[in-house]
C-alpha cells in the first residue's frame, strides 16, 4: 500500500499550567459521540455527527520525568478507535470501499530532547495490539453508555487481532525570537515510523506563538500524531501557545485499513485507496 494524506493548515491553541517540578502526568479521555449533547454540536457545527472523520481518540495516560533542563523520558499507555463513516456504524458486518472498526491499545517509551538551540530530537517505540484484544468495542461500548450514546453493530466485524509493534523518530528545527513579550518560532520537521502495524514518514512545518520557549518548539510527532507529552521549561506558571502548521504523511502500511474482518474477511482495498 502506497498513499498519501494531507494535513491542511491546522490551528491550535494549547495551554497548561505547572510547578517547577521534574515530573508530569497526562490524562486524556475523548469519543467519536458527544451522546445527549450531540444535537447541541450539531446546531453549533452545522453538520451531523454521521459525516465526522474515522478516527476516534479513545484514552491516554503518560508519565514523564525531565533527565535534565533539554531532555525527557516519557511512559504511556493508550488506546486508539478508528470508526467507519456514517451510516456504516450501524451495519451487522464491515462495508466494502469503508474502512472497518478497529481498535489500537499500546505502550510505550519516549525520549525527548532538545540537543541545541536548533534542533529538537524524539525517539521511541511502541508494542501493543490491533483487534478483538485490544478492548475497543468494550470501552466504546461502555463510553456510550455512560453519556446516552448509540452502540454500534459494526463492531461485530472489526479488523482481526495483529499484535505488533513501532519504532518511530522525529527531527525538528527549532529557530526562534523573542517579540513583544512572547516567543515566535518556525519549526520544520521529518518524522518516520516503522514496524509490522504502521509505516510512514511526514514532513511539514508548524509556527508557535507562546510564552514558553521550550513548549513552543515541541509539536509531537508531527500535526497528525493523535496526542503525547510536551515538553517544557522546569519554571513554574501559566503556559500557551498558538500554533498553525501544515504537514504531508506518505504511508506505507496501516494494518487498521490492511486487517482483515474477523466475519467477512475483507481487507477493504478501496479505503486503503482513499484514505
Amino acid at each position: 500500500m502506497k498513499k498519501s494524506v494531507i494535513a491542511g493548515v491546522f490551528i491550535a491553541l494549547s495551554f497548561t499550567t505547572c510547578s517547577a517540578i521534574a515530573n508530569s502526568l497526562a490524562l486524556s479521555l475523548a469519543n467519536d459521540d458527544a451522546g445527549k449533547f450531540q444535537p447541541i454540536l450539531n446546531d453549533i457545527y452545522g453538520n451531523k455527527h454521521e459525516n465526522r472523520d474515522d478516527y476516534s481518540q479513545g484514552l491516554f495516560l503518560g508519565y514523564s520525568h525531565d533527565i535534565s533542563d533539554s531532555s525527557q523520558l516519557s511512559l504511556h499507555i493508550a488506546q486508539d478507535i478508528y470508526s467507519p463513516s456514517g451510516s456504516n456504524k450501524r451495519h451487522n458486518t464491515a462495508v466494502t470501499g469503508d474502512r472497518a472498526f478497529s481498535a489500537y491499545t499500546h505502550t510505550g517509551i519516549e525520549w525527548n530532547s532538545l540537543a541545541n538551540d536548533w534542533i529538537r530530537y524524539r525517539l521511541g517505540t511502541d508494542i501493543g495490539v490491533v483487534g478483538p484484544d485490544a478492548g475497543g468495542q468494550k470501552v466504546q461500548n461502555k463510553a456510550h453508555e455512560i453519556i446516552g450514546a448509540e452502540k454500534y453493530h459494526a463492531w461485530d466485524d472489526q479488523i482481526e487481532n495483529r499484535y505488533g509493534y513501532t519504532v518511530k523518530g522525529m527531527l525538528s528545527m527549532t529557530p526562534s525570537m523573542d517579540i513583544l513579550g512572547a516567543n515566535v518560532g518556525l519549526y520544520p520537521e521529518v518524522s518516520a515510523v516503522t514496524g509490522n502495524l504502521f509505516q510512514y514518514v511526514a514532513y511539514g512545518a508548524t509556527i508557535a506563538i507562546g510564552n514558553d520557549k521550550t513548549f513552543n518548539s515541541d509539536n509531537g510527532f508531527g500535526l497528525l500524531a493523535p496526542r503525547g507529552l510536551m515538553h517544557m521549561s522546569d519554571t513554574s506558571g501559566f503556559k500557551y501557545k498558538i500554533f498553525a502548521g501544515m504537514e504531508r504523511r506518505d504511508v506505507n502500511r496501516n494494518y487498521t485499513l490492511e486487517g482483515k474482518t474477523i466475519q467477512t474477511k475483507t481487507n477493504n482495498s478501496i479505503a486503503k485507496q482513499n484514505c
